[in-house]
């Protein structure tokens, strides 16, 4: 059943979408603190951080979608209300990603490592916010 239910099959998505992003990040924090030699995640570089954001940012998309299906076709006011709430801070915090994943693919490379490896913590720990919402 939860197989055919796109809303968790989007959410899935989206958290194993996170742990790139969190262990791109960890990789990239150590090489700049530790001095670690390799980077140990599944993206090659800050395009693929960025491209996985909007991604991510896309499925949250498609789950507001389904939520508002829902919403119209709920008889139960409170449901649909729960829902809403539910679903208000998900927009907001996939606005706030895209923006920081626009900034950061325009200032992608002029900035020092130190500031780079913030920005990747800023998209991160907004990704983190989103999935928790």
């Amino acid at each position: 059943m939860e197989e055919d239910n796109d809303m968790i099959t989007a959410a899935r998505k989206i958290a194993q979408k996170f742990q790139q992003m969190a262990k791109y990040t960890k990789g990239r924090r150590e090489l700049l603190d530790l001095g670690a030699t390799e980077e140990k995640s599944e993206f090659s570089s800050m395009t693929d951080m960025i491209k996985t954001c909007k991604e991510i940012i896309a499925l949250t998309k498609n789950i507001q979608k389904h939520a508002d299906m829902i919403s119209k076709n709920c008889p139960d006011k409170r449901l649909v209300l729960s829902l809403g709430n539910s679903m208000e801070p998900m927009g907001m915090l996939s606005q706030q990603l895209n923006i920081i994943a626009s900034v950061k693919a325009a200032a992608s490379g002029k900035y020092n490592e130190q500031a780079e490896v913030e920005a990747d913590e800023m998209l991160t720990i907004n990704a983190q916010n989103l999935m928790k919402s």
